[in-house]
């Protein structure tokens, strides 16, 4: 299960997920959100990131902006954590990718 409490929507398989929108956690008392939930199948793989991704900014005031990180969608986190900071971090950057296995691993 997934809501947004004031961040951005996660994507799925490079598929931005439609969320409804919500204050961000913790500004109101028993504030409700809208939830969704996701079925990873094996080899899915969502991404969550923070603001700071999309609003790294050049020098020249250009932002990173939700193209690009649509387009490095499918990269590791690591990576478009690295993109951000190298196109000009301002804002703390969170990313998260989770893969759901293709099959069990033996123990």
């Amino acid at each position: 299960m997934v809501a947004n409490a004031g961040h951005l929507p996660p994507y799925l398989n490079s598929q931005e997920v439609a969320l409804a929108g919500g204050l961000p956690l913790g500004v109101l008392p028993d504030t409700r959100y809208e939830e969704v939930r996701l079925y990873l199948h094996p080899g899915d793989r969502i991404l969550m990131l923070s603001d700071g991704v999309v609003e790294a900014r050049r020098p020249s005031g250009e932002l990173f902006g939700f193209d690009r990180v649509h387009n490095l969608s499918n990269q590791t986190a690591f990576y478009i954590a690295d993109a951000a900071k190298d196109f000009g971090q301002q804002d703390d950057i969170t990313v998260v990718t989770i893969r759901r296995l293709e099959q069990l691993m033996a123990a």
